[in-house]
């Protein structure tokens, strides 16, 4: 009876620690599962839906260069989607990772104006077919780079919608804990290794303050440094590429 009752609160504590940074991690995955579907997925058809009526007639089913039929809801559409989510929740739980390092009133704008530059970067490129054939040139480039600058913005603002929820509702959020294993499933063998290093991390910050530490001065320094670094890098790149087409 005794070692009943002495069991009980471990297993409570247990509970508490666990679903603390689940529900943390679900905040992310679910923001990033919606910003990625709506923008990146519906959001990126509809762009090429629109560049398909201000092109030339002759590119109706032409192959992209990602591998997609202009003009046409193929299989490869699907995919889209499923990738489009696959990376949304990445994105979501890589604002999770940075965000103690940004500012708290400009998180939002500097999630937006990271992740624009970036993926403008990385989608707008001077030889594919995306940014020569398909006109104009200037709506191709100025929807590619908008697509992933909102999603920054949407994937920032959900995620701190989604963290006050939960700290105002928290026991009602408690049937969410499983969440960041479901979502993260669709990643695959990606999902996978992200979701045993969150735990690990998880468990190796029960026995040493890596959270603090990763919240710290210089630390926080030293990543702003890093950010600030690879977004005037890709804003370099993005305004290159932008000249040649242009």
């Amino acid at each position: 009876m005794e070692s009943s009752t002495a069991s009980e609160p471990v297993t409570a504590s247990g509970w508490e620690q666990i679903r603390g940074p689940s529900l943390h991690l679900s905040s992310g995955v679910w923001a990033g599962i919606i910003s990625g579907v709506l923008i990146g997925g519906l959001g990126g058809r509809i762009a090429m839906f629109l560049l398909r009526l201000t092109s030339d007639p002759s590119l109706h089913g032409l192959e992209t260069d990602d591998g997609f039929v202009i003009g046409s809801f193929t299989g490869s559409t699907i995919f889209l989607l499923a990738l489009c989510t696959a990376g949304g929740v990445l994105g979501g739980l890589f604002y999770l990772l940075i965000r103690s390092w940004l500012p708290r009133p400009y998180r939002v704008v500097v999630m937006a104006i990271f992740v624009g530059a970036a993926g403008g970067a990385t989608v707008i490129k001077p030889d594919g077919i995306d940014f020569t054939l398909v006109e104009p040139h200037v709506l191709s480039i100025v929807l590619f780079i908008a697509l992933p600058a909102l999603y920054g913005y949407a994937v920032s603002v959900l995620t701190e919608t989604f963290l006050a929820r939960k700290e105002a509702h928290e026991k009602s959020w408690s049937a969410l804990a499983v969440v960041p294993l479901l979502g993260l499933a669709i990643l695959g063998p990606i999902g996978v290794i992200v979701v045993a290093l969150t735990f690990a991390g998880w468990m190796l910050n029960l026995r040493f303050p890596v959270t603090h530490l990763w919240r710290s001065r210089w630390v926080t320094m030293v990543g702003r440094f890093v950010l600030v670094g690879i977004t005037c890098m890709t804003l370099a790149t993005l305004i290159a590429d932008v000249g040649v087409i242009v």
